[in-house]
């Protein structure tokens, strides 16, 4: 249903991004461009990566004849964020903590990655001179805001809403614990790797599965590996009975936007989580999961969970409700529109439209 705060004609967007197959850009940008239109808004994608200088300048010069541009994750060199800022409105959305180093990352980081000097000094540019900095967490909102303190919104990343819910496990089936992420990630089951065997040998019923590009390797835990896919993400989410989100509590991590916990939340699941970042907002303590820091907050947190069927199914039923109110992907267009639509009013007298 459109707002009557949403301006009677269109308002241009092109959206400069990394590539269709990256995640972010399906969940922060993909997804939601089916409905745009809805909301009085026209968003013409077009991928920045392997595109020659001749081409990207190209890309530049396009920007004036749109009324923003929307630069999703990936900061430019100066001379393109500077040409795209006098020529248009410049918003810049990102949803990881690119002037950290990576977690699990052992080694200095290439110019490209993010922590690296050229990245931040990318980043903060592209901070700087945007009309509107969309946020995926409160650590990121924090930071652009040394940049840009006027104009930066924490836009959570969203997550569709499922036809209808999963029909909750039977009783006597025996417990799922998952995880899912990107093979990176991986290194995080390390942290929770004593609470989880400890849980595993004390129910050997319980199963561990994960779904990711490759096996974990190296822990005390046995996890059934199920390879990531599109067409089966879905299924693998229904299938587990309660979703884990281990993290460690640096500046990395505290940038991530919980997106893992949002699938979880999604199709009904408890979650236990690292007490770290995004993960505060998502996770109801005691509610619709639990939050954990140390190995025996974890293990009792799972055990809890594994033991309890009627308390896996209630707090399925709140982390459903918190992801309805909060992270479902009409609450958060809705959310998006409302702040191009107000910035856009507020500047349309300094347009030539």
């Amino acid at each position: 249903m459109k707002s009557s705060l949403y301006a009677p004609f269109m308002i241009r967007i092109l959206c400069i991004h990394l590539a269709e197959s990256q995640a972010s850009y399906r969940y922060r940008i993909a997804q939601f461009l089916p409905y745009w239109k809805e909301y009085d808004i026209d968003m013409q994608p077009v991928r920045i990566t392997s595109k020659s200088y001749p081409e990207k300048l190209l890309i530049a010069l396009r920007s004036k004849a749109y009324d923003y541009v929307w630069l999703q994750r990936k900061p430019l060199s100066p001379v393109f964020t500077s040409l795209i800022a006098r020529n248009s409105c410049l918003i810049y959305d990102y949803d990881d903590a690119l002037y950290a180093v990576e977690s699990y990352r052992k080694t200095k980081p290439k110019p490209v990655q993010p922590g690296s000097k050229q990245t931040i000094k990318r980043l903060n540019m592209a901070l700087k001179y945007s009309s509107l900095v969309f946020a995926g967490s409160d650590d990121l909102a924090r930071y652009a805001r040394r940049f840009n303190p006027e104009g930066t919104f924490i836009v959570p990343t969203a997550y569709g809403k499922l036809p209808s819910p999963p029909p909750p496990a039977p009783a006597d089936q025996p417990v799922t614990i998952g995880w899912i992420g990107n093979t990176g990630n991986l290194y995080f089951l390390e942290m929770i790797d004593k609470a989880a065997a400890a849980i595993q040998q004390r129910y050997p019923s319980v199963r561990f599965s994960v779904m990711s590009g490759k096996a974990p390797e190296g822990l005390k835990t046995r996890w059934e590996f199920t390879p990531w896919s599109t067409e089966g993400e879905q299924a693998w989410l229904d299938s587990i009975d309660i979703g884990i989100m281990p993290l460690e509590d640096d500046e990395w991590s505290r940038g991530k936007c919980a997106f893992k916990l949002l699938q979880y939340m999604a199709h009904g699941k408890p979650a236990v989580a690292s007490k770290v970042g995004a993960n505060l907002n998502a996770v109801i303590d005691g509610a619709s999961g639990f939050l954990a820091n140390s190995e025996a907050e974890w293990e009792q947190a799972l055990e809890t969970l594994v033991s309890n069927p009627d308390k896996r199914l209630s707090m399925g039923e709140e982390s459903l409700k918190h992801f309805l109110a909060t992270y479902e992907r009409q609450r958060i267009q809705e959310q998006m529109a409302t702040l191009l639509h107000n910035h856009f009013r507020q500047t349309k007298s300094h347009r030539s439209r």
